[in-house]
């Protein structure tokens, strides 16, 4: 059996390295909460608008795309999903706080 000193391409602990504080961003230097989730909801009301513009196009005969078209319903409708369910942790992870003693 081999001693970690003979293994190689392993560097040894440094423990300067593994106590070092994480960046934390603030609103100084990156978005805030609020701004970062404005765009995500923004994000998915585009994505709705596009999906409905295409379903209009399609009816009104402007595109023969039908899979161009059902892609977007299914981009629409995953990112809405998605939206929700987070929406949905958020709340639980607010109740769940909120029960918390202290």
């Amino acid at each position: 059996m081999s001693s970690p000193i003979e293994l190689k391409g392993i560097k040894p602990f440094e423990l300067e390295t593994s106590l070092r504080r994480p960046e934390v961003r603030t609103a100084d230097t990156g978005d805030s909460f609020g701004n970062m989730l404005a765009r995500a909801v923004s994000s998915v009301d585009q994505t709705m608008k596009t999906s409905e513009q295409g379903i209009q196009d399609f009816v009104a005969g402007n595109t023969e795309n039908v899979h161009e078209v059902m892609i977007n319903m299914q981009r629409a409708q995953l990112s809405f999903q998605l939206m929700v369910e987070m929406r949905n942790k958020a709340i639980e992870t607010y109740q769940e706080i909120s029960r918390m003693q202290i």
